[in-house]
């Protein structure tokens, strides 16, 4: 199964980000309505539908044309088309910025990063958003998950260095900020948070049942006095600009 199957799950689980973090990242952008931004690895368009709400002409782009359907459907349709990154069909400095919510560690490669960087016009910002978790969530999920299935990527942001990234591939004045986010999700939603993420896909739908049910209890013993689990982040934002 392709990560795009699961698009209209990701897309009604998946939370928008926090009010701060998209702040931040139109102020990185500048904050000028009508500017026109490319959404890379967009999914859904979840970020991409907030950066428009804030009057920035967005672009979303994905690989996975499931995800890309998704957003169509759910967006306006044609503000979204199937990219690979590394090959992106746009003119030379065609875009005032670019963004990657919760995606760039899957196409963090030279040749993507080269290809964002030639589609922006001087000066223009890429910034990075990652969802950092700082609690044992993502721990969690995956030690319940691989005591069933022997994942081969449970960890797909290992040693990934965005800043880094960006730095060696080209863009100048690289700088960093964390923003710490709590998400609150009743029981049924983080469990459906857990079904939209990769490793779900190397679950065999035989196991689905047993694993769920190790799932629903570890969420039971975090609930808080309103019934909801509390995912704490630190949200990273990154950003670089094409000199």
């Amino acid at each position: 199964m392709s990560f795009g199957e699961s698009a209209s799950i990701y897309n009604a689980t998946r939370l928008s980000y926090a009010d701060e973090v998209v702040d931040r990242v139109a102020e990185v952008l500048g904050a000028t309505r009508g500017r026109s931004i490319l959404d890379i690895g967009c999914g859904t368009g979840i970020a991409t539908r907030q950066l428009a709400a804030r009057g920035f002409r967005t672009v979303g782009t994905d690989v996975d044309a499931d995800m890309i359907e998704e957003a169509r459907a759910v967006g306006e349709a044609g503000r979204y088309q199937v990219a690979d990154a590394s090959r992106l069909d746009f003119a030379d400095a065609e875009f005032d910025g670019a963004t990657a919510f919760g995606a760039f560690h899957w196409f963090s490669d030279e040749a993507s990063v080269r290809s964002i960087q030639r589609v922006l016009r001087r000066g223009a910002a890429f910034v990075v958003v990652n969802k950092n978790d700082v609690g044992d969530f993502r721990e969690s999920i995956v030690e319940i998950v691989s005591g069933h299935v022997a994942l081969g990527n449970a960890r797909p942001k290992l040693d990934y260095q965005p800043a880094k990234t960006l730095g060696a591939f080209g863009f100048e004045a690289v700088e960093e900020a964390a923003i710490p986010v709590i998400e609150h999700l009743p029981p049924t939603q983080a469990l459906a948070h857990v079904r939209s993420m990769r490793l779900w896909e190397e679950v065999p739908p035989s196991l689905h049942d047993t694993v769920e049910a190790e799932l629903r209890s570890y969420l039971a013993s975090q609930l808080d006095a309103c019934g909801n689990f509390q995912r704490r982040l630190s949200v990273a934002v990154v950003w670089g600009r094409k000199p």
